[in-house]
């Protein structure tokens, strides 16, 4: 399956999964928050393909945290 990856604008460490690639479905947080287009991604890939997956068929979205930390 196929998933879009946006990141919010305002934060360097929030990011959510689409099933639209337009993004629309995915609620905003605050006022503040700016998803914007970042890749193509598919979900066998993904980690925690499993709970993604869940959520993405559900919500047809997925909001995470992913620190830029090594």
């Amino acid at each position: 399956m196929l998933v879009y990856l946006f990141q919010d604008k305002n934060s360097h460490d929030t990011f959510a999964y689409s099933t639209d690639v337009t993004g629309r479905c995915i609620p905003r947080a605050s006022r503040d928050t700016q998803w914007s287009f970042v890749a193509v991604e598919e979900t066998r890939d993904l980690d925690h393909v499993e709970e993604v997956t869940q959520h993405l068929r559900k919500q047809g979205f997925y909001i995470f945290r992913k620190s830029h930390a090594l």
